[in-house]
């Protein structure tokens, strides 16, 4: 059969107290681990910035479009625009 937990432990701890390779190589996944972890951190909040970004754009128009509907409308009344 194949080797317990415990042992297999025992082998890995084994490995890494004396094999230098083994050890940079264990370090070097748990980095790219942590990186890439914060690699799917940082895409959430960009996406999220993005979203603010855009619903922020979509207020300016509105909020320009309001101001141009006032513009015209006292341009109306003061007869300097429209027909």
């Amino acid at each position: 059969m194949g080797m317990s937990s415990a042992e297999l432990k025992r082998r890995i701890l084994r490995l890494l107290r004396g094999d230098e390779e083994f050890r940079y190589a264990v370090a070097g996944l748990l980095g790219l681990e942590e990186i890439l972890k914060r690699l799917d951190r940082h895409e959430a909040e960009l996406v999220k910035l993005r979203e603010d970004t855009n619903k922020l754009r979509k207020d300016m128009i509105r909020g320009f479009e309001l101001v141009e509907g006032h513009i015209t409308a006292l341009g109306a009344r003061w007869g300097i625009m429209g027909d």
